[in-house]
């Protein structure tokens, strides 16, 4: 059975006062478009961004298939030169390549120590974190970590949930996001914060029978939009 998805709703221009007034208490997500970003909707090309950073080396996902799967962990963690990474993640077909010659990549930028350090653009990426403004609805100390990503086209993360209110912002290129309130977390199952339901369009209702239950919100970002995620 299809699931019926609600359409998030979009905003555009809204106000610290406006957010914190009537979005934030209302504890639902919302797409903002028309707010100011920095440079980095302009100047993020694969060149640009290739140069910016230079060849220190960064630790990505790489899978085989589209889809990951943190709980069957279908994915290996390797090591590549910045540069390198962001021209591989533009291809489609690759000529270097670590499993297939289609492998998809994925960087999360967190800290050099995993266990200790708070992903902080500024720390890691200096140079680009220069170019994002990042929409100042909360006090600088309400911030908990900012988490630079960048992925291959095509790529699906894992379902999963994060405990803090996220700021969504889609950079450069397009992602569609799938969501769930919290109350749907029976139908979900879940493991931990991961979902076993990895394919949200075409679940094993056999295997998964709640998830029909979950209601669905989605939306498609693209460039210059922020998904406020509580």
């Amino acid at each position: 059975r299809e699931q019926p998805a609600e359409a998030v709703e979009r905003l555009e221009g809204v106000t610290r006062e406006r957010f914190l007034r009537d979005i934030y208490p209302r504890r639902k997500p919302v797409v903002l478009t028309g707010l100011e970003l920095g440079t980095c909707t302009t100047k993020w090309t694969i060149d640009y961004l290739s140069q910016a950073e230079g060849s220190k080396e960064v630790k990505i996902h790489v899978s085989a298939v589209p889809q990951m799967d943190f709980l069957s962990k279908n994915f290996v963690y390797r090591t590549l030169p910045f540069d390198v990474f962001v021209r591989r993640a533009a291809e489609v077909k690759h000529k270097e390549y670590f499993l297939t010659e289609d492998e998809k990549y994925y960087l999360r930028s967190v800290g050099e120590d995993v266990r200790k350090d708070i992903a902080d653009i500024r720390k890691q990426f200096p140079i680009l974190a220069e170019d994002v403004h990042i929409p100042e609805y909360f006090e600088k100390e309400q911030f908990f970590s900012s988490v630079f990503r960048i992925s291959s086209a095509g790529l699906q993360l894992w379902t999963h949930y994060d405990v803090m209110d996220n700021f969504l912002i889609q950079v450069t290129g397009k992602k569609r996001v799938v969501l769930y309130s919290p109350r749907d977390a029976p139908y979900l199952y879940l493991s931990g914060t991961k979902s076993e339901v990895l394919d949200v369009d075409n679940p094993d209702l056999e295997k998964y029978p709640l998830f029909v239950k979950a209601k669905r919100y989605q939306c498609v970002l693209e460039a210059g939009d922020v998904l406020f995620i509580p």
